[in-house]
């Protein structure tokens, strides 16, 4: 054996070794499974960064309604307030909002909201004039008068109005009986006998030859048409009246009907909505939180219709009626639009509440639902106004939209006198 062959195998494995060691770097640089392994082990620093970024969350209040009852010696579960911005994606304030109270005359919101959707803001009641008779040569009407038809604002004026109308087509007199609809009222009386008598004085007809009676006989002699619904709904609100309430309230199906519609059209819960009437008297059942969704919906449904809601509601300090001397000396006045509700302390131990918007300069349109349960009406209708001014001036910067001077509800240059029905 050559001694020199071991020598040169160990010299052969070497460089052998030598190269493999220097290949294996390249190779595994170059290796698709070795990049696929690293990438699959990798965890870039974006991806940390992804996880750790705040979720974002609707507002939360920071005005802490039940401490400012309680510090106030009031017990909080007898209150229910919901104040937020239009869009809904700002609460100032929030408390009981799903519990139902009885919210008084915030009912009628609900009112208008159905009536303007169904009549529409220029809807106007009408009463027709008839007669079975003919004019003699002194101008007498040798007949019967009929009137037929109601408008609860129906008065002294839209009297004046017929009366100056009857002379204008000669007729002076009538011998004959005023006849009059079951439904028609004069100054706001329930009692159609009642108002007959009213008209006969205003018209200087005898008053012992009155009927009150559906049927209608003879020729149209002209009509009556009263004020917009959008000016008898901004009367309605501003005064109260739960008279006019209830006539409009019957033309879109009464209490059923409104019941009907904020369930179904509007989406509230029916075990949170109970109208027993229309005005807001008695027995009826509503939460916060439905009520701001009335109040949305007045506010989109007057805006379609070409109007603001000042068309429909009166404004703090400013509008003659229950809001008159409200929110007097908070910063509020004139900036606030909205409804008030009473209720004495035989209806589920007394109630005030109020509700509306708030006109603002940063936060828009905010929407506000107050209900205070209990017989301290007063020291409610105070803290009410207290408290919506807390809570509006920590987060918003009001805006008035009052006019120089208060508006006159009714005015009469809107009645009219028509030749047909």
């Amino acid at each position: 054996m050559n001694r020199r062959e071991p020598v040169i195998v160990m010299l052969i494995i070497s460089i052998a070794v030598i190269f493999v060691l220097s290949v294996i770097p390249y190779t595994l640089a170059r290796n698709p499974l070795a990049q696929l392994s690293a990438a699959l082990t990798h965890k870039p620093t974006v991806a940390v960064v992804e996880e750790n970024k705040p979720k974002t969350t609707a507002s939360e209040p920071h005005f802490d309604v039940a401490t400012w009852y309680v510090e106030r010696g009031e017990q909080p579960e007898t209150h229910g307030v919901l104040i937020e911005n239009l869009a809904g994606d700002h609460v100032f304030a929030s408390h009981n909002v799903d519990e139902t109270f009885n919210p008084a005359s915030l009912i009628k919101l609900a009112t208008s909201l159905v009536a303007l959707k169904k009549l529409g803001a220029d809807y106007r009641f009408k009463i027709s004039v008839y007669t079975d008779g003919e004019i003699d040569k002194t101008g007498t009407l040798q007949g019967r008068l009929y009137l037929a038809g109601s408008d609860p604002t129906f008065g002294d004026i839209g009297a004046n109005l017929i009366s100056k109308e009857l002379q204008t087509r000669g007729i002076k007199r009538v011998s004959g009986e005023l006849v009059v609809a079951p439904d028609f009222c004069f100054n706001f009386s329930e009692s159609a006998e009642d108002s007959a008598a009213r008209m006969a004085r205003a018209l200087k007809l005898d008053e012992k030859k009155i009927v009150v009676s559906g049927q209608t006989a003879g020729r149209l002699l002209f009509g009556f048409q009263s004020y917009a619904l959008r000016d008898v709904l901004l009367y309605m609100n501003a005064r109260s009246s739960n008279f006019v309430a209830e006539r409009i309230g019957a033309l879109v199906g009464g209490p059923a009907g409104v019941q009907q519609y904020l369930t179904e059209q509007l989406g509230l819960p029916s075990g949170e909505v109970t109208i027993g009437r229309v005005s807001g008297r008695e027995h009826n059942r509503m939460t916060a939180r439905g009520l701001v969704a009335v109040l949305r919906a007045l506010v989109e449904e007057t805006r379609r219709q070409g109007l603001e809601p000042t068309d429909i509601m009166p404004v703090a300090s400013d509008d003659a009626g229950t809001l008159r001397r409200r929110l007097t000396g908070t910063g509020l006045e004139g900036a606030v639009v909205g409804k008030t509700g009473t209720l004495t302390s035989e209806v589920d131990g007394g109630m005030s509440s109020l509700g509306g918007l708030v006109y603002t300069e940063d936060a828009g349109l905010v929407l506000f639902a107050i209900l205070d349960q209990g017989n301290r009406i007063s020291d409610h209708r105070q803290m009410e106004d207290q408290l919506l001014a807390d809570a509006i001036h920590a987060q918003a910067i009001p805006r008035a939209v009052a006019g120089p001077t208060p508006r006159r509800l009714l005015p009469a240059s809107d009645l009219k006198i028509t030749n047909g029905e």
